[in-house]
Order: C-alpha cells, then structure tokens, then sequence
C-alpha cells in the first residue's frame, strides 16, 4: 500500500503532466529579411537592447503570472528564424513546440515582388514538417512595413491585400498588418502576442477588411464573396497574384545585409562577432549544422 506521500506526489505529478500546455506556449515567427520581425519581439517582450540582425534562429523566453490567484507561471517560447527560407522545413523539424503553438510569417509589404515566394515557402515547409503531428501549429500572417505600404497606388494595394486575404482563408490562419513606426499598429501586434503568448490564443475583436485601411481578418471571419473572388486553392491564389505581380529574381531577393553593432566593451570582441557574422550570411545552406545550433542553443 502507498503511503500518503507517494499518492501525494503521484496526484501532483499526473497535475502537472495534464497542466503542462496550459503553462507553456511556442511562437515561432519566420518571414522577409529586415522587415521587423526582431523587433515586434523585442516590443513585445519589453526587451530595451536594439534588436541586432537575425542569421539563422534565435531564441528568448517571456514568463508571465497570468492568473493573480495563482504562483505557477505561463512560460512563452520565442524562437525567431532568419535564415535562409529554403532550409525551413529542416529547422522546423529541430525545434520543440511545447504547449500551445503558432507558426507567424511576416511578409515585407514595401516589397510587393518578393510577398508570394516567402508565403509560398513558410506555409508549405509548416504544413510539410506538421503533416502527420498532433500539434500542428495555428498559423498567423503578418504583413510588415505597412508605413510604407500605405502610400502605394490604389491598384497595387488592392491585388496584394486580395491574396494575403485569400491565402489566410484557404489556409485558415488570421491576418494584420504591422508597422513599428505606427504606434496604433505596434499595440496591436503586442496585444495578438500577448493573447497567444500567454493567453487563450488570438481572439480580435477588430475586423478591417478595407484596403486603403490596414487590414485586421481573425481566422473564420473572412469570405470568398467578401474577397470578391471565386473560391481557391493556394495554385489558383498563385497563378492569379503571378499574372498581375511578376516575382523578383530569386538570386536578387533579400540582398540587403545590415553590419552587426558594436555592443561589447572590448574591440576584439567585436571584431571576433562581426567575423562569425560574416561567415554565417557567407553559409550556402545551414543543413549540416542546424541540429548541431539548436542543442547548442538549449
């Protein structure tokens, strides 16, 4: 017969097996060069370092006391990819999705020819890695730079708020636009990270599906008649985008590189940094190694 601890510590550990994706969430945000990723994180974790550039995964962690009448604690995992977009599905496949999990891809809408290959790439190596998972991430698209984005003609605006709407719905994910230079849209995005970092998952109360506005679409509220499309697989989304956008040259996609920042007190520091950095963007492809990086990184 058990004794009263042992049944104590067998009810406690069986608690926190059944708790455990009640205490843990993982964001993993992937999407174009430059276009804010770092530092919608940054914000969001109220993190006051200026965010330096993304090479290949990095990761952080928020922990929060959601419930005041509780001391156990939801522990958001941020995992942040800024390499390489053909070598996803590899990484995907290395990183642990504990709790709840959502899968972020954030385009660069100022760079309307480059907006389907990173749609194109991000959902395919999510649903391709996630095929046969039972946690099979919620996806979200953030389109980015909409400071910018907001001055193009009307035309242009138009076609690209049409596909990102009509990926969204045929890949059942919610939809914002984002700039960190909009104070309105950077509360919003912290508040969607908040929601899935360490609440119950995103539930927008806001909805804007005007293009001349930036857009706000929860998953389930948008239509094929509201889009004013016919209904649509991602090949036929595709082939109407291609016809109206013609894609940029895949080798003159995100060639800008920004230099690493001097952030450490001794110069030889930083020139042993900026040399690793420049041998990581000088990598063709990181799949020998990236198994190797992730254990280094836990």
């Amino acid at each position: 017969m058990l004794s009263i601890p042992e049944i104590a510590s067998q009810i406690v550990n069986k608690a926190l097996v059944e708790n455990k994706d009640d205490c843990e969430r993982t964001i993993f945000l992937v999407g174009s060069k430059s276009v804010g990723k770092s530092t919608m994180f940054s914000s969001f974790l109220e993190k006051n370092d200026v965010p330096r550039e993304t090479l290949v995964l990095e990761y952080s962690f928020g922990r929060k006391t959601v419930n005041k009448q509780s001391i156990e604690k939801t522990i958001c995992h941020v995992w942040e990819y800024g390499g390489k977009l053909n070598t996803l599905d590899n990484v995907l496949s290395s990183v642990p999705g504990q709790g709840k999990y959502y899968f972020l891809v954030m385009v660069d809408l100022s760079k309307i020819k480059n907006i389907w290959n990173v749609l194109e790439t991000c959902i395919a190596a999510m649903n391709e890695t996630y095929a046969d998972s039972a946690n099979k991430p919620e996806l979200i698209l953030i389109g980015g730079k909409y400071d910018i984005f907001k001055n193009y003609d009307n035309e242009i605006k138009k076609i690209v708020c049409t596909t990102i709407r009509s990926v969204a719905l045929a890949s059942n994910s919610h939809l914002i636009f984002y700039s960190a230079k909009e104070p309105q849209l950077v509360k919003r995005a912290k508040e969607m990270l908040y929601s899935i970092g360490f609440g119950n998952g995103y539930h927008s109360k806001e909805k804007n599906t005007n293009f001349a506005k930036p857009l706000v679409v929860p998953k389930g509220s948008d239509s094929w008649e509201s889009i004013g499309v016919a209904p649509s697989t991602m090949d036929k989304i595709k082939a109407r985008h291609l016809a109206r956008i013609t894609p940029e040259a895949e080798a003159a996609a995100d060639t800008a590189v920004a230099k690493p920042q001097l952030t450490h007190p001794e110069l030889v520091l930083d020139s042993l940094a900026s040399a690793k950095y420049e041998e990581l963007r000088n990598m063709e492809a990181v799949n020998a190694s990236v198994n190797e990086y992730l254990l280094a990184l836990l």
